[in-house]
């Protein structure tokens, strides 16, 4: 009898994930996050800040190239450059358009 009683409670345990029921949502014991020391967060926090500093350092020098290529060109090929900028953002304004209007809500926004 008493087997039987654990085998429904172990049934039971495994049908609702073990979780804990806390409100209206159940939350899987695997969804719980584990506490980390207080030395290994400052280690990450300060990476995090070291790769954003890169990702910005190298979003600058990439502007600063390209300005510095459009300055040396001549005239012609400047006003050619910025023609064709103009046409990339048309093209990429008009696939987003037609990629988001597939969508239900796109296909509201662009009737």
């Amino acid at each position: 009898m008493i087997k039987k009683c654990i085998i429904i409670l172990l049934a039971f345990v495994a049908i609702s994930g073990g979780g804990v029921n806390t409100g209206n949502k159940l939350y899987a014991a695997s969804n719980f996050a584990m506490v980390q020391p207080r030395a290994v967060k400052k280690v990450l926090k300060k990476q995090d800040k070291k790769a954003k500093a890169e990702k910005k350092a190298t979003k600058d020098s990439s502007k600063t190239m390209q300005k510095r290529t459009y300055k040396i060109q001549s005239p012609e090929v400047q006003k050619r450059m910025k023609q064709n900028q103009k046409d990339i953002k048309a093209r990429e304004k008009a696939k987003k358009k037609s990629n988001s209007s597939n969508t239900k809500r796109g296909a509201k926004k662009y009737k």
